[in-house]
C-alpha cells in the first residue's frame, strides 16, 4: 500500500492509499466516482455521533482539484434517522487535494469541524458528495463556478439505545437496499405480499390480504 504525502493539516483530514476497501462498487458510470462508504462505528445507537469515511477515484487521464473545506473533502446529508452538527469552529486553512489520474482518496469526517448524530431508530439514508475541478497550475479555478459534483447514497441502521427492537423500515426502503421482496420485515400484527403487478413488496393486515390476493392486486409472498 503506497501512501502520498501531503502537508500535515491534509494528513489529519484524508487518508490516501493505492487501493479501494473491499467490495467496492460505484454507482457513478464516469471516470471520477465513489468507489466505498463505511460508517464508523459499525453499531451506532440513538444519541450516538458517528464518522464517515468514503474513497473517491480518478479513473480518468486528467489530473483534478478536490475540493477540501472544513467540514473535510466531502459533504454529507441524511433523512430524518441523523443530522449534521457543528463540532468545533475551524481554525485552520483548508488545502485544495490534487488527484492525479489512477490514483484514489478515502476522505475522513472524523477530524472535520462537523460531527454527525444519530437522531432515531432505523434504517437511515446516507447521501455523500465530493467537489472537483479540472487541475491547472496556471491558474486558480473557483469551486463556486466551475466545480463538478458526483455523490453516492447509501443505507446504515440505527439502533435503540436501550438495545430494544429496533424500528422496521418501510417495505419498499428495505427493497430498494438489496433485501428480495420475499425476505422484507413488516411491522408487528403486518403481513408480506407481494404486488402483482410489479412484484413489490407490500405490508398488509392479515384480513385484508385475502381480499388483496381475491382482487389479483397482491400474491402471497414465499420464504
Amino acid at each position: 500500500m503506497k501512501t502520498l504525502t501531503l502537508s500535515i493539516i491534509g494528513i489529519m483530514c484524508i487518508i490516501v492509499t493505492g487501493e479501494i476497501f473491499p467490495h467496492a462498487f460505484s454507482e457513478n458510470a464516469g471516470d471520477i466516482a465513489i468507489a466505498s462508504t463505511l460508517v464508523q462505528p459499525l453499531v451506532i445507537k440513538v444519541g450516538d455521533t458517528f464518522a464517515i469515511n468514503a474513497t473517491l477515484v480518478n479513473n480518468s487521464t486528467s489530473t483534478i482539484n478536490v475540493k477540501n473545506s472544513c467540514g473535510g473533502p466531502f459533504s454529507a446529508s441524511f433523512d430524518v434517522h441523523a443530522k449534521v452538527e457543528l463540532k468545533k469552529v475551524c481554525n485552520w486553512m483548508p488545502t485544495q487535494i490534487i488527484l492525479q489520474p489512477g490514483k484514489n482518496i478515502t476522505g475522513s469526517s472524523l477530524f472535520s469541524n462537523l460531527a454527525y448524530r444519530a437522531t432515531s431508530p432505523g434504517t437511515a439514508n446516507a447521501t455523500i458528495t465530493f467537489s472537483y475541478v479540472a487541475y491547472n497550475k496556471t491558474s486558480n479555478l473557483s469551486f463556486d463556478n466551475n466545480s463538478t459534483t458526483v455523490s453516492k447514497s447509501f443505507l446504515f441502521t440505527i439502533s435503540n439505545p436501550s438495545g430494544g427492537s429496533t424500528q422496521i423500515s418501510s417495505p419498499l426502503v428495505q427493497f430498494k437496499s438489496g433485501i428480495t421482496a420475499n425476505n422484507v420485515k413488516c411491522q408487528q400484527g403486518l403481513q408480506l405480499v407481494i404486488k402483482a403487478e410489479n412484484g413489490n413488496p407490500a405490508c398488509a393486515k392479515p384480513d385484508t390480504i385475502t381480499k388483496l390476493v381475491q382482487w389479483g392486486w397482491a400474491k402471497i409472498a414465499t420464504s
